[in-house]
């Protein structure tokens, strides 16, 4: 068997339609992205507002984020190949740490331009503020909600944490412009700001850690590896696990390693018990990923016992 050949035969019409919406909707992020980020932009310094140009540079950075997204949806379709035996599904798991380092460095950046803005206030027009506010407010919550049904995907996830933090921006934002419309209370729009800052580093430090745990291969949240050697162990004809290991390749795609003891017996009477532990693993588990060994549960004899010395009849 070719190298990859187990993981391409995973392809299915459900996995190609998945990867083509997920391809459609990261567009569109994109798209109404780039829109926004310009009419933010420009209003932010006709207005003066530091909490549009703050978002205007965020919704950038999301845009990259997003971006940055396809480029993993991309190479994670590729097929494996002889060295990379897996795939690329980590590259998707990379995109959405480096997604999220982006943002803690954007918010320390923006929360410094806030905290330097309280100590020297400047008057903004507060309906210009409201008015953007609110179209990036629909703008953002509309693709989130295209992206809600695929944030099982780390990747997709990220992107999607990008468009739901966004969406919350706008709303502070937005709030800022109704503070600063009513009370002419300037300080609204660089606390609205500060504010924001310290929600991206919040959310995106989630990410950061899932993230993380993937690259140093623990097992992966919402799986017991007690349960599963409890399971493999239920099996008819296995009689303990040892060496047990379950990891992530990729979002949502699970590896596992064992060692499985059996009675002695011949290889080909493990057959079906191995093809049962599969079974139960990818139904129970979503383990696709099953290396087991086979040992012995009681030590083999290497050589047969040498012969009891006869008796001497003489005697």
């Amino acid at each position: 068997m070719a190298p990859g050949t187990f993981m391409a035969g995973e392809r299915t019409h459900k996995s190609d339609e998945h990867y083509r919406s997920t391809k459609r909707r990261l567009w569109l992020g994109i798209i109404l992205g780039l829109v926004l980020v310009a009419a933010e932009a420009v209003f932010g310094i006709i207005t003066g507002s530091l909490a549009l140009l703050t978002d205007a540079a965020h919704n950038t950075a999301d845009i990259l984020a997003v971006g940055l997204s396809l480029f993993a949806v991309y190479m994670m379709a590729r097929e494996p190949t002889e060295r990379r035996t897996y795939g690329f599904g980590r590259v998707g798991i990379l995109t959405a740490l480096a997604n999220s380092v982006g943002l803690v460095v954007l918010a320390c950046i923006l929360g410094y331009e806030a905290v330097r803005r309280l100590q020297h206030v400047e008057p903004v027009s507060g309906y210009a503020v409201f008015v953007v506010a609110l179209v990036a407010l629909v703008i953002n919550t509309v693709v989130a909600l295209t992206l809600f049904s695929h944030r099982h995907d780390l990747n997709v996830k990220s992107a999607f944490l990008h468009m739901v933090m966004d969406a919350a921006v706008s709303l502070g934002v937005l709030a800022a412009g109704i503070v600063i419309i009513l009370t002419d209370w300037y300080y609204a729009d660089p606390v609205a700001a500060l504010l924001i800052s310290v929600f991206i580093v919040y959310a995106a430090w989630g990410i950061i850690k899932e993230a993380t745990d993937v690259l140093l291969e623990s097992v992966p949240r919402g799986i017991d590896a007690s349960a599963v050697q409890a399971a493999v162990e239920s099996i008819p004809g296995v009689e303990a696990v040892h060496h047990l290991h379950i990891w992530e390749l990729g979002s949502g795609v699970y590896a596992m390693s064992g060692h499985v003891e059996v009675e002695d017996q011949r290889v080909s009477q493990c057959s079906g018990m191995m093809e049962e532990i599969d079974r139960m693993l990818k139904d129970e588990f979503n383990i696709i990923h099953p290396t087991i060994q086979i040992e012995c549960a009681t030590a083999c004899p290497t050589a047969p016992p040498a012969p009891a010395p006869e008796e001497d009849g003489s005697g």
